[in-house]
């Protein structure tokens, strides 16, 4: 069977709240103004997560919309999506050698469990707070990106 990208985000959202683990996200939230004035013609807003950093992360059926103190921008859209990474892209290159402890190693983990980096054709785009919502995100990234 073959899913659009909006059922596939839907349907990591769906088992993830269903289950209780994701506390911090709303299957179709209601649209306030300032994101209806940025949808697109027959765009679906699906999903709402709020970060643990003042930011409210908007996924409609086609892109991701962030918004903050200064406002909505769209962070990407999915089709332009190369791959995604938990905590950091670079992690086991730039990073590994900086954890020379466990409490170091969990000290780190702590502070960024919730951090991905969506990797783009030309930049990376850092979601941070996601909190226990990094992972329907994570595995939407990861479904949708799958050849």
């Amino acid at each position: 069977m073959k899913f659009s990208t909006g059922e596939k985000l839907r349907i990591q959202f769906r088992k993830s709240l269903r289950k209780g683990y994701t506390k911090n996200a709303e299957l179709d939230p209601p649209v306030p103004p300032e994101i209806s004035s940025v949808l697109e013609a027959g765009e679906r807003l699906d999903v709402r997560v709020d970060s643990t950093k003042s930011r409210h992360y908007w996924f409609t059926d086609r892109r991701l919309l962030g918004k903050d103190g200064s406002g909505v921008c769209e962070l990407l859209r999915y089709d332009a999506v190369v791959s995604a990474h938990w905590m950091f892209k670079d992690f086991w290159t730039s990073r590994v050698r900086l954890l020379d402890s466990e409490e170091k190693a969990s000290t780190f983990k702590r502070d960024h469990f919730d951090r991905l980096e969506i990797e783009l054709p030309d930049r990376l785009v850092v979601l941070d707070g996601l909190d226990q919502a990094y992972d329907p995100v994570l595995k939407f990234f990861w479904w949708i990106t799958r050849v």
